[in-house]
């Protein structure tokens, strides 16, 4: 079958490529990838942004999210039983917690440096296959987003929302990484498109709380009715309204450019492995297992011979136990190492990132909203189950009881 989740020598065939996808190959092969719920998700972004303050001095940023529950995941068995008996279990999850006033938090946290910090890292930090170790740049936390309530009109808060990279309040100024230069412009496209028409800003759910004067009119899916003939500016029918905000509106950062300008990517973009190993070597050692079980997995069902020789050839870059690890699995010899598009790359700064593994953000350690069963037969104490129920639940779980309750005592 070609198609969906059966494509497997298609996708291993490209990515196997693309070394420049390693290190995401690393991330989804990881625990992080089955997680246990989408309360316990790290996220951060890929791409690079500018902080530019009051006096034009500017910073490179990038955004994280941590959940205050920890991050959290399902070993693959929990995986495959969980989606087939639920294949909502995440939303309903995500649901129930936030019903039931157990409203999920994520602490906002920056990564803030300095060109000439960039300059001097050993990777690049608008290549969006890197990230920034937090041993390299700790994070300031800054700020934290709450989810307090369910959509009351799932499409309507949802289905239509339309984010776009172009979107961004003063302050907030794009760097050069040039994948998010692509998305800037790809995402207003898409939303036309998805959501039928170029005024998918006026859908209630995307529309500013503050109204806009900004002189647009007219075309498919206007939601507002604007008064008078003057859809222009400079003008006199309007008094000259609306007016331009002048220098409080937003401005691009002025950039030095003190080199010439070429159309390419630095020589850095070419170190394609250093991050993955990164990311494999900060892992705990069942975290690891968990990977090399799902490299096994994915690459058992490749067909051509060839790709799975290939993708381990660079895994060989990333780990020689990694690579034969999976090729043991696999029943196959380890090849020889995939040629490096650079074989002269800055040593890393850092080595192992413990941050990088699921560990480091444990939570508090307690049960509140998670979901236990007991299994009851015949002959249990009746008591008994009175006082595991009462612990659980002051604990913060919900309990489920199982099975044949006749001859409870």
């Amino acid at each position: 079958m070609p198609q969906a989740g059966s494509a497997h020598d298609t996708f291993w065939d490209f990515v196997s490529l693309m070394p420049e996808s390693t290190h995401m190959l690393m991330w989804v092969m990881s625990d992080r990838g089955i997680p246990r719920s989408y309360r316990m998700m790290q996220g951060f972004g890929v791409h690079t942004f500018r902080l530019v303050n009051a006096q034009g001095e500017s910073v490179f940023c990038k955004f994280h999210w941590k959940p205050l529950l920890g991050t959290h995941s399902l070993v693959w068995d929990e995986a495959v039983k969980v989606a087939g008996a639920d294949p909502d279990f995440h939303r309903r999850d995500l649901w129930e917690a936030i019903e039931s006033g157990e409203f999920p938090e994520w602490e906002l946290g920056l990564q803030i440096f300095t060109e000439e910090q960039a300059d001097a890292f050993s990777f690049d930090v608008l290549d969006a296959t890197k990230l920034i170790p937090e041993e390299l740049v700790p994070l300031l936390p800054v700020g934290r987003m709450v989810l307090n309530r369910n959509p009351d009109n799932f499409f309507a808060e949802t289905e239509q929302v339309a984010f776009c990279t172009a979107h961004i309040i003063p302050g907030i100024d794009f760097s050069n990484d040039p994948l998010l230069a692509g998305r800037i412009h790809s995402y207003v496209d898409t939303q036309i498109t998805r959501l039928g028409g170029p005024n998918f800003h006026e859908i209630p759910v995307n529309a500013p709380l503050a109204p806009l004067q900004n002189n647009q009119r007219d075309g498919m899916h206007r939601q507002a009715v604007d008064p008078g003939r003057v859809a222009y500016e400079p003008n006199s029918l309007a008094g000259g309204c609306p007016l331009l905000i002048g220098a409080t509106g937003f401005e691009s950062f002025p950039e030095v450019i003190t080199v010439d300008k070429v159309r390419g990517k630095p020589e850095k973009f070419l170190e394609h492995y250093a991050q993955a190993r990164l990311f494999f070597d900060s892992q705990t050692a069942i975290e690891q297992e968990h990977i090399v079980a799902a490299f096994r997995f994915e690459l058992s069902k490749v067909e051509v011979r060839a790709i799975r020789e290939r993708m381990l050839s660079s895994l060989v870059n990333v780990s020689a136990q990694l690579a034969a690890k999976v090729a043991a699995g696999l029943g196959m010899d380890v090849p020889e190492a995939m040629p490096k598009a650079i074989t002269d790359s800055q040593p890393p700064e850092i080595t192992i990132s413990p941050a990088l593994s699921l560990m480091a953000l444990p939570g508090d350690g307690g049960i509140r909203t998670r979901q236990i069963a007991v299994l009851v037969e015949k002959g249990v104490q009746y008591a008994a189950l009175v006082s595991l129920e009462s612990a659980l639940t002051d604990a913060g779980a919900v309990v489920h009881f199982v099975g044949h309750m006749w001859g409870c005592l």
